[in-house]
């Protein structure tokens, strides 16, 4: 389960591709500035920046990410893709996808969540990846964090959890994980280097999915997101990198 950021990045895709569910977590919280908003693809030849959404600022720092509405009184939308094609349109498999990739930006959605959701169901089949997709909003509650995360999985009946490293330290301090009847999973994504159009000579780790596509196309893209995490790294591991981190005084 992941919240649905904007052009995402491959590890985001990981977990989409080795889930029999994934839960997209749609009535979280939104964050200003964010994932959730924005994204880093090049902006000129070796230098990459953000690439943002803009939403209604009215009630926008107590919304949830479904109910987060896009700003269009800007022409954001045909900027941006004027931006991409200027900085991709080089890239080997621009030509392939541009069409699908221009149709889905230019479309005017309600909602950042939408939006987002969109991409994400957009790429998975392009990349050729089918997942049961659900929905946190399709199971309110009051619940918060690991209560939250909890409730979810066992209303999607998982028996294993795939989750991002940077959720341990909460999970860790929340004392509701581990438990006996769930096998926790932590990604641990590194990004393999491919030809980027927009560096030659460096590679930029951590750039949105589109990147990858346009330059090395659905296939070898499919193939970086199978193979981010060699070894995913059980709860059991985690534990003990803090233990030793402590006794080295670096854990906070």
């Amino acid at each position: 389960m992941m919240q649905p950021s904007f052009l995402p990045w491959m590890g985001l895709f990981e977990f989409i591709h080795k889930a029999d569910r994934f839960i997209i977590l749609d009535d979280f919280q939104f964050s200003v500035q964010s994932w959730h908003q924005r994204n880093r693809l090049f902006l000129d030849k070796g230098s990459v920046g953000w690439y943002t959404v803009p939403v209604k600022k009215k009630g926008s720092f107590s919304s949830k990410i479904n109910n987060t509405y896009i700003d269009e009184r800007t022409n954001w939308r045909k900027k941006m893709w004027k931006r991409i094609v200027q900085n991709y349109s080089k890239a080997s498999f621009f030509s392939d996808l541009s069409t699908s990739i221009e149709r889905w930006l230019l479309t005017p959605f309600e909602t950042l969540g939408e939006q987002n959701i969109s991409f994400i169901k957009l790429v998975s089949e392009i990349c050729g990846i089918q997942t049961e997709f659900l929905y946190s909003s399709q199971h309110p509650s009051q619940l918060k964090r690991s209560e939250r995360v909890l409730e979810l999985l066992r209303w999607s009946e998982a028996n294993t959890y795939l989750v991002s490293s940077g959720s341990f330290a909460y999970m860790y301090e929340d004392r509701v994980f581990p438990l006996n009847d769930l096998n926790i999973l932590f990604q641990d994504f590194k990004s393999k280097p491919y030809v980027q159009t927009g560096s030659p000579d460096r590679f930029y780790h951590h750039l949105s999915v589109l990147d990858a596509l346009f330059n090395i196309g659905p296939d070898e893209t499919a193939w970086h997101i199978e193979n981010g995490t060699e070894n995913w790294i059980p709860w059991k591991k985690m534990v003990e990198d803090i233990d030793l981190m402590k006794v080295n005084n670096d854990w906070k």
